[in-house]
């Protein structure tokens, strides 16, 4: 059985249903140990006051295949 290597994938998550991109963050390191970004810290504020990356997370996948699913399970079982 061949050695399996982590590739980086990053995706970007609307929570604006389970509370929006800080909550969603916090809620994911206290319940289910996951570390993640809001969307918020990685855009830049629009003219008009608004911020594009607001109510998403951003999920960067940088483990092997194994270790990576384990998380996204964790992932779904703690957004519900």
């Amino acid at each position: 059985r061949g050695r399996r290597t982590a590739t980086y994938q990053c995706r970007w998550l609307d929570v604006s249903a389970q509370g929006g991109d800080e909550a969603a963050t916090l809620h994911l390191w206290r319940e289910a140990g996951l570390r993640v970004v809001p969307g918020r810290y990685l855009a830049q504020p629009q003219a008009d006051g608004s911020n594009p990356g607001e109510g998403f997370i951003r999920v960067a996948m940088v483990h092997d295949h194994d270790t990576t699913a384990e998380a996204l399970h964790r992932l779904v079982a703690a957004l519900g």
